[in-house]
C-alpha cells in the first residue's frame, strides 16, 4: 500500500502549509495559507501571531519534497516564540525590550517579517498491505529573525514516523517524531519526543473532514508541553485544487489558548 500521506493531507500545523493528498501524481503544488492562533502561554498577557505561509511541494515516485516559509506578525510576550510556546526568551533585543541588558518582567511588543524555512522529505513505502507507512526528514532553517522573537535563531532537525489506514470507511492515522532543537545564546532549548493521532471521513467527492490530537514535550525548562486538538474540512475546488479551513484547542500552556485557519492548494 502506498502512503499518500494522510497526516499532512489532514491538517496544517505550526504554520506548515501541507498539500492534499489527493495530488499524490508526480508533480509539483503550491499552497498558501492564513493562520491565526492567540494564547497566554502560562505568562500575564496574551500573546497573538498571525501566519502566512507560502508552500511547494514536489511529488516524484515514492518521494514527496516539501518548503515552506511563512510571513509573520507577532504581538504579545517577548518570551513566546513560535512553535515553542512561552521559553524563557531572555534577548535583551527581542520585542519591547529595546536593548536591556537584563530584562525582567512581562515585556511585550509587536514584530514582524519573514519566519522560518521548513525543509522536509518524505518517503512513501509499499507496503502491499492494509497499513500505510511515511518516513520523514524535517528541518527548520532559522532565516527567521531572532531579535524580534520571530524564531530561536538556530536550525532545528527532525525525524517522523506515519502510518495510516482505512477502518470501515474511516481513516485512522498517527505517528510519532523527534527534534533535536537548536540551542541559542538566549534559548536552552531541548531534543523533543511528539506523537498524533487522527480520524477522517470522505464526504461525497473529494471531500474530507476529521479530528487530530497532537502532543509534543516541552521545548525547555521553562515551558510546558504542548497539546491540543483540531477539527478540519478539506473541500475539493476543482481536479487540482482543494481548500481547507481548521480550527484548534489548546489544552495546555504549552498551545495557544484557540487559533484556526484557512488554505489553499494547487497541483500543476
Amino acid at each position: 500500500m502506498k502512503s499518500v500521506s494522510i497526516k499532512s493531507a489532514a491538517i496544517l500545523c505550526a504554520g506548515v502549509l501541507a498539500a492534499s493528498a489527493a495530488y499524490a501524481e508526480d508533480g509539483p503544488s503550491f499552497g498558501i495559507g492564513v493562520d491565526y492562533s492567540s494564547g497566554d502561554y502560562g505568562t500575564d498577557t496574551t500573546t497573538e501571531i498571525t501566519s502566512v505561509p507560502l508552500t511547494f511541494k514536489y511529488n516524484s515516485g515514492n518521494w514527496t519534497w516539501k518548503a515552506s516559509v511563512p510571513w509573520m506578525r507577532i504581538d504579545g510576550d517577548a518570551s513566546v516564540v513560535p512553535g515553542l510556546g512561552n521559553v524563557g526568551n531572555s534577548n535583551p533585543r527581542g520585542r519591547g525590550r529595546g536593548g536591556n541588558t537584563a530584562p525582567t518582567g512581562t515585556e511585550t511588543g509587536t514584530a514582524s517579517g519573514i519566519g522560518d524555512l521548513r525543509l522536509a522529505a518524505t518517503y512513501a513505502f509499499n507496503t502491499e498491505g492494509a497499513v500505510g507507512v511515511d518516513l520523514t526528514a524535517n528541518a527548520k532553517i532559522a532565516t527567521a529573525d531572532e531579535d524580534k522573537g520571530l524564531g530561536t535563531g538556530e536550525n532545528d532537525y527532525g525525524i517522523a514516523l506515519d502510518l495510516y489506514g482505512d477502518v470501515g470507511g474511516t481513516t485512522v492515522f498517527g505517528g510519532v517524531s523527534h527534534t533535536v532543537l537548536g540551542d541559542s545564546e538566549f534559548i536552552d532549548a531541548d531534543s523533543v519526543w511528539g506523537a498524533n493521532a487522527g480520524l477522517s471521513w470522505a464526504v461525497g467527492e473529494g471531500n474530507s473532514f476529521g479530528v487530530m490530537y497532537d502532543w509534543r514535550e516541552a521545548a525547555t525548562t521553562t515551558s510546558d508541553d504542548r497539546s491540543e486538538i483540531t477539527g478540519f474540512y478539506s473541500v475539493k475546488a476543482s481536479e487540482a485544487s482543494k481548500w481547507q479551513v481548521y480550527a484548534t484547542k489548546g489544552l495546555s500552556d504549552g498551545s495557544p489558548d484557540w487559533g484556526g485557519g484557512v488554505s489553499f492548494s494547487h497541483a500543476f
